[in-house]
């Protein structure tokens, strides 16, 4: 987020070494922030600019305008037309994208290390020079309009915000990345400008790179951009607010399908406690989500598919912002299925809690959370990712800490978590095929 890959299955024991971090951090004149890990051995050099506006930030006037501006600084800027921003990558082999979050935008590309000053120069290029010309406005309305409408067909997607708006009900974290479509048909090309002018300034912006980097070097080529975008604060942002208390729910949606998508959910705590104080809770909490549903293994999988054959999947998995977070159990199956599975699911829970899970259980889930840590960050792409969205929250630890925290999280700690975050009453969304609402209600209602 370590020094040593887990030994066997199910153990976090010493042996083959992870080559020693070489991170190195700059802050230029502006206030941007430079942070970069020297990979020895790599090819490649990725690098991603990663500004701190999202979807919590915004107004609710403005819903959804981190992600079209996301979408316009592609369309061309003072030296480049569209085309040839990806051209200018993709023709030494590269690749380049973006992608909005609730906290965050980032924009990122990957190619060779001999490449490096174009993959900085095209982004660089396109933060700071972009024309956003309300005719590209108006293309990229239609394009995100047809995102929407695609998400709207995919009913594990609806359940899952669904049950997330409820669990974050108050709060900016209740509306989606993407927008809605009357917040999307409603901005207004100057509103989108203005919104990059205002946010994407030197402050509020980390700019990370990994694989064969030249720290010094890197520097050296942003430098310009830092003085072009330079601030001497951080433009402010909205308050994020906060969520009510959350008030369990069955939410469900009808679709003409054969088919229903659950999630169950549960809010949980956030990256952080405190201002620049990390959750100490959360490595504990997210062994717990992978002990119950975490692969085919998992207490649930095993009991939900292998033994009884109610589904093709169920998993679990944890997500947390800066100040508050989920934990989710999803699966799809028959809708006369759904309120067994649901009951399965309580009854699990409530086994953990009552009785806690078994060493054995614990030490796999160490090793399968931190082998799957280690294998994900095997490439320059995803150790710059990590890297760039750590430094702009606040999350500064190196991949030996992390793993240090998941080996010294015990069975109390785990029991303790499932205590506190899963033993409240749940919300509950399902989309598709009409299942049973009584049913579900009751067993919501009468939790554990």
């Amino acid at each position: 987020m370590t020094d040593q890959l887990p030994e066997v299955a199910g153990g976090v024991g010493a042996s083959s070494a992870v080559p020693e971090e070489q991170i190195v951090r700059t802050t230029l004149s502006g206030g941007l922030r430079v942070v970069s890990e020297r990979i020895p051995g790599s090819r490649s050099f990725a690098v991603g600019f990663f500004v701190g506006t999202g979807s919590r930030h915004e107004a609710p006037h403005l819903h959804g305008v981190s992600h079209f501006l996301e979408h316009v600084l592609f369309k061309g800027t003072k030296r480049r037309r569209p085309e040839e921003i990806a051209a200018a990558i993709e023709q030494v082999g590269g690749d380049i994208n973006a992608y909005t979050s609730k906290e965050h935008t980032c924009f990122y590309a990957q190619v060779l290390h001999d490449d490096r000053r174009v993959a900085v120069d095209v982004l660089t290029d396109m933060l700071g020079s972009s024309l956003v010309r309300s005719v590209d406005v108006d293309a990229e309305r239609a394009v995100i309009l047809d995102e929407i409408a695609m998400h709207n067909d995919d009913p594990a997607e609806v359940a899952h915000e669904l049950a997330t708006g409820r669990l974050f009900a108050g709060s900016s974290l209740e509306r989606s990345v993407i927008g809605s479509t009357a917040s999307i048909e409603a901005l207004e090309r100057r509103q989108i400008a203005s919104y990059w002018r205002r946010h994407y300034r030197g402050p509020g912006i980390v700019v990370a790179a990994a694989g064969q980097v030249n720290h010094d070097r890197l520097v050296e080529a942003l430098t310009p951009f830092a003085e072009q975008i330079a601030a001497s604060t951080p433009s402010p942002r909205l308050p994020a607010g906060r969520s009510r208390v959350v008030e369990s729910a069955v939410l469900l949606h009808r679709r003409p399908l054969e088919h229903a998508q659950a999630v169950l959910g549960f809010r949980s705590p956030g990256l952080f406690s405190a201002p620049g104080e990390l959750n100490a809770t959360r490595p504990a909490l997210n062994l717990l989500a992978t002990i119950l549903g975490g692969g085919m293994s998992s207490r649930l999988f095993v009991e939900v598919r292998e033994h009884r054959g109610l589904a093709y999947s169920i998993d679990a998995s944890e997500t947390a912002y800066t100040d508050a977070g989920c934990l989710t159990i999803e699966w799809g199956s028959a809708p006369e299925r759904v309120p067994e599975i649901a009951a399965i699911v309580r009854d699990v829970i409530a086994d953990v809690i009552s009785d806690g899970v078994t060493e054995a259980e614990l030490e796999r889930a160490k090793g399968q959370v931190t082998g799957q840590l280690l294998l994900a960050l095997e490439g320059s792409s995803a150790r710059m990712s990590r890297l760039g969205a750590g430094d702009l929250l606040g999350d500064f630890r190196t991949l030996d800490d992390v793993i240090a925290t998941y080996r010294a999280v015990t069975v109390a700690d785990v029991q303790r978590a499932a205590a506190d975050v899963l033993a409240a009453r749940p919300v509950l969304a399902v989309v598709g095929a009409k299942v049973s609402r009584p049913r579900l209600t009751t067993l919501v209602q009468r939790w554990l």
